[in-house]
């Protein structure tokens, strides 16, 4: 599993049931976050260039459970939910307007639970859990891209041994991300998330304690033990050419837990977590003033507005000796960042 880097538009780079899309519909301008009709957009029909809608209202779950095991050893767990993808790879494939939105719940979990009256090691457990709705990538132009995303996205990963228990070499990333356009060019974006986001990593352990093949922290490769992330409305451009919206209402808990048992508790040694909450971020490599588009936006190049709580915690417990371990706990709210010239 590689190691999850969010920079500019990504970092500078208990669910809740999703309300219903009868109550709130799409794109009609009643309930949360979908009042779009003023939308600083493009003609539709264009004979040159397509016009995407898409509309989704739901549950999602992907669950992997491998329980009552004595020993796990060279484990791979991934669960993804996805929903309200568009993805153009050729450059001469040109977007007139994108339209998505998503009333969704989706739940994604992968569980490794030993055996409570025996010895359970855990060793090579890989797991991911990753939630993702709607997705706008495209190697060319995007005119005007809007996004609208209500509901709950909860990610979760656990490995759980005993009280006797020894873990070595386990690798947990739980994401969760709404509202992310990624193009070349693009005129106009409008993204607005009400969406609540969980991300949660449990390792479980005894006095056999934790430990990982000998990791410098300060390599480009290091691999994080235990990574959560939550990220609403992200925008990467190589050049903006109008204005750029962006809402986040939504709560974000990003959560790391270690826990070793026992008389003596256990040793962790190389153990790394990583909590990470990003809220509106953009990243451009050039603006250009919309000086024809005033009106678009009130006038903002980018406009943005956070109303989320944050919450990114890491936890290790023991009551034995830790070292070479690493913590890294991040909240970022409204960032916009360009990018310098290659």
């Amino acid at each position: 599993m590689k190691k999850i880097v969010f920079t500019a538009a990504l970092l500078g780079t208990t669910a809740m049931m999703a309300p219903s899309a009868m109550a709130y519909g799409f794109g009609n301008g009643n309930g949360h976050g979908n009042g779009y009709n003023n939308l600083c957009t493009t003609d539709r029909c264009s004979p040159d260039m397509a016009d995407l809608l898409q509309n989704l209202s739901g549950l999602q779950k992907a669950i992997n459970m491998i329980v009552d095991v004595n020993d796990a050893t060279d484990i791979v767990q991934e669960a993804v939910n996805a929903g309200n993808l568009v993805n153009v790879e050729d450059i001469d494939v040109e977007l007139a307007n994108v339209e998505q939105n998503a009333d969704l719940w989706q739940f994604a979990m992968n569980v490794v639970d030993g055996d409570s009256f025996w010895t359970t090691d855990l060793t090579n457990i890989s797991q991911s859990a990753t939630n993702v709705a709607n997705s706008i990538s495209s190697e060319g132009l995007v005119t005007a891209a809007k996004q609208s995303a209500e509901g709950s996205q909860f990610a979760t990963n656990s490995a759980l041994g005993t009280a006797s228990s020894a873990l070595y070499g386990l690798e947990q990333a739980a994401t969760n991300v709404v509202n992310t356009v990624t193009a070349a060019t693009s005129k106009t974006v409008k993204q607005a998330s009400y969406t609540d986001q969980v991300a949660v990593n449990v390792m479980y352990g005894g006095w056999g304690g934790y430990d990982a093949d000998a990791v410098d922290w300060d390599a480009e490769d290091a691999i994080d033990t235990q990574v959560a992330v939550n990220a609403a409305n992200l925008v990467d451009l190589d050049a903006l050419t109008g204005a750029i919206k962006q809402e986040s209402y939504g709560s974000q808990d990003a959560l790391n837990k270690a826990i070793f048992t026992g008389y003596h508790g256990g040793n962790v040694y190389d153990l790394g977590q990583s909590a990470t909450n990003v809220a509106n971020s953009v990243t451009v490599g050039s603006i250009t003033p919309a000086v024809f588009d005033c009106l678009c936006y009130d006038g903002w190049e980018v406009n943005q507005s956070a109303y989320a709580d944050q919450v990114a915690s890491n936890l290790v417990v023991t009551m034995g000796s830790v070292t070479n371990t690493v913590q890294s706990a991040t909240n970022i709210a409204n960032s916009i960042s360009v990018k310098l010239p290659e």
